[in-house]
């Protein structure tokens, strides 16, 4: 019998709504939130977020494109969090530079059904240009500006890393020794001797 394919190889995400997880104190729960492209035409709203349970990272928004501006056809997609920024004033989800048939080519989500590495790759094929899309494989998939956090919220403002985390009873997720879990695009601790580590220190805010 030949193996299975890339096909059957289901990513473990879990969505929030369906969790004991939630976003921390201080940090902009984006659910209901309105998501509009660049010239400010809806495009649905922000039905969930998925996660790793992991790693404790956001991974996909999932839009739902009812009562949309663009004639898209009703459905739940998902969105890769890096693709997304937040409105630096108001509470809208942006997806700049994205057309109606991109959107239209996404695959459709079902709720409680598993997401295979397949249809990640699909996904991520529809936000990348064409001249790019033979990217070298790399050992992590989320090792993408696609899902990198850190640019989703960077326009609102400055990102304090221990805020950043989901939370699971009111607790922040850290590492074992009390060192935050660092976000996507933020470098390990500087040595202790350089005037990096002094900024890293004021606050831990991710420079």
């Amino acid at each position: 019998m030949e193996p299975e394919e890339n096909v059957n190889y289901y990513r473990h995400l879990e969505a929030l709504g369906d969790s004991d997880f939630e976003i921390v104190d201080g940090q902009p729960d984006i659910q209901g939130w309105d998501i509009e492209n660049s010239e400010k035409v809806k495009i649905g709203e922000v039905d969930d977020l998925l996660f790793d349970p992991e790693t404790r990272k956001v991974r996909y928004i999932v839009l739902d494109t009812e009562n949309n501006d663009l004639d898209l056809e009703d459905g739940h997609v998902l969105i890769p969090i890096g693709v997304a920024e937040l409105h630096e004033n108001n509470d809208t989800v942006m997806i700049p530079n994205v057309t109606a048939k991109q959107l239209a080519s996404l695959p459709l989500y079902e709720r409680g059904r598993g997401i295979t590495a397949d249809i990640e790759e699909e996904i991520r094929k529809v936000f990348t240009a064409p001249d790019n899309l033979a990217f070298a494989p790399k050992e992590d998939f989320y090792d993408h500006e696609h899902f990198n956090e850190t640019k989703f919220y960077g326009k609102r403002k400055p990102i304090v890393a221990e805020d950043h985390l989901l939370t699971q009873g009111g607790n922040h997720l850290l590492t074992e020794g009390g060192n935050h879990l660092l976000t996507e695009g933020e470098d390990a601790q500087p040595p202790e001797d350089s005037a990096e580590n002094q900024k890293y220190n004021r606050d831990n805010i991710i420079p």
